[in-house]
């Protein structure tokens, strides 16, 4: 994959974690850069840095205008997508062994379906800070079980080695989730019969 693909792809990325409100934040400091009337057509994160790709405001070697409006919404895990990029580390989705990654599709299920009202003591354990935690409660404000899994899938699109199924089980055993645990072990196995 060409690099400037990978760049569309944590725009992309980037634009699919931001909610409504948080859009138009970033819209309203939009303001000076970009005219009143494009930015009332703009609905999504995507269209918004297109635009500002067009004025010359981002580029892959320019993430600065980008990144400070990230700041003003306290979105550090989006900011460290971008840094990532810039290093040249793999984007989201992209670094995990094909297993580890179908093992944790199983695991996400199994914790989805088992963890219930423990979910915060969980995702928290597993180093999820409370901040972004309350982003995906605020983001699916009726939806617990959806709330739980995206908290899971930011904890391993930011967790470079840490991503695996052994490091659920651990939170699991540490927050006295042992059933749970015993559930996803059994499970996992079954699979790699």
């Amino acid at each position: 994959m060409e690099k400037a693909d990978s760049f569309l792809l944590v725009l992309q990325h980037i634009s699919s974690n931001l909610s409504r409100k948080e859009l138009e934040d970033m819209k309203f400091l939009c303001k000076m850069k970009i005219g009143k009337r494009k930015l009332n057509e703009i609905e999504y994160g995507t269209e918004l840095f297109s635009c500002l790709m067009q004025q010359n405001l981002l580029s892959m070697s320019n993430t600065d205008f980008l990144v400070s409006m990230l700041q003003s919404l306290k979105r550090d895990d989006l900011i460290q997508e971008l840094a990532n990029f810039v290093d040249n580390k793999p984007g989201p989705g992209q670094r995990l062994d094909p297993q580890v990654e179908a093992q944790l599709e199983v695991a996400f299920e199994i914790l989805c379906d088992h963890v219930g009202r423990d979910w915060k003591r969980l995702v928290r354990k597993l180093g999820v800070s409370q901040v972004l935690i309350d982003r995906m409660v605020y983001a699916h404000p009726h939806d617990l079980r959806e709330q739980f899994y995206q908290s899971l899938l930011l904890w391993k699109n930011s967790n470079d080695t840490e991503a695996n199924v052994s490091t659920i089980e651990k939170a699991l055993r540490d927050c006295y989730l042992n059933l749970t645990a015993d559930i996803l072990a059994e499970r996992l196995e079954k699979l790699e019969l």
